[in-house]
């Protein structure tokens, strides 16, 4: 695992440093500390992550520029900051959680034990996913997303507007910061619950389902059997 904290006090980076190798173990691979906002930037523009720890306040620069690039790429995002008051902006860009500093080794073990899946997912109300045009963030929000459909590295969100986006972060990241109604019907999709019309078996191994727009989406048979499941109980 491949860690960057962007922290502008050196001491507390430390720290923040120290407490993920307490805490992940040999599961760390590599962990780099960055000071400045440039620093930062130039550091993810060279070098591939799978988490980084923020700082939105560092020595006056504003670390939204860097969450708004960082939360478009693969790699999740927690923010680690005394301005509790953010919390609930940041959570509106994707983060995968917000640890309040002081940093307490416990909370920053909840919100790793949010990476790994180990923790029972919380929903945190995201209303953005963020896009890169080129050089510029492109804010697409939650509620017109119909669902995502993995392709390689990138996943393509198709919109109710009929129109498609492309981002980096993959669908296994993606599911764990999305609201509750997003569901992954198979491993290359994830749909929205409120799109969906109908789901059925069409014989031998194959399940679909259908979304309001006519469109089908294959269904594996551990979903189709958790929405019969649950369909039963209502």
């Amino acid at each position: 695992m491949k860690i960057l904290i962007i922290e502008d006090e050196p001491p507390i980076a430390d720290d923040i440093k120290e407490m993920c190798v307490l805490i992940l173990g040999p599961k760390v691979k590599r962990i780099d500390i960055r000071h400045t906002m440039n620093d930062a930037l130039e550091y993810l523009g060279k070098h591939s992550i799978d988490l980084c720890l923020l700082d939105l306040n560092l020595k006056g620069e504003n670390g939204y520029d860097i969450l708004q690039s960082a939360v478009s790429k693969s790699f999740h995002t927690i923010i680690v900051s005394a301005h509790t008051e953010q919390a609930f902006e940041a959570f509106n860009y994707g983060i995968l959680d917000f640890v309040p500093k002081p940093v307490n080794r416990g909370r920053l073990k909840t919100a790793m034990d949010k990476y790994f899946g180990s923790s029972e997912n919380m929903d945190t109300g995201i209303k953005y996913l963020v896009a890169r045009h080129r050089n510029s963030n492109h804010l697409i929000s939650i509620k017109e997303i119909r669902y995502f459909e993995a392709h390689g590295y990138l996943v393509e969100i198709y919109l109710r507007d009929g129109k498609s986006e492309l981002i980096e972060k993959p669908l296994n990241r993606l599911i764990q910061i999305l609201p509750k109604e997003f569901l992954q019907v198979h491993r290359s999709y994830i749909v929205n619950l409120d799109e969906v019309d109908s789901y059925r078996h069409k014989g031998g191994g194959t399940y679909e389902v259908q979304l309001k727009n006519g469109r089908n989406l294959p269904l594996s048979s551990k979903v189709y059997r958790q929405l019969s499941s649950t369909a039963g109980k209502r």
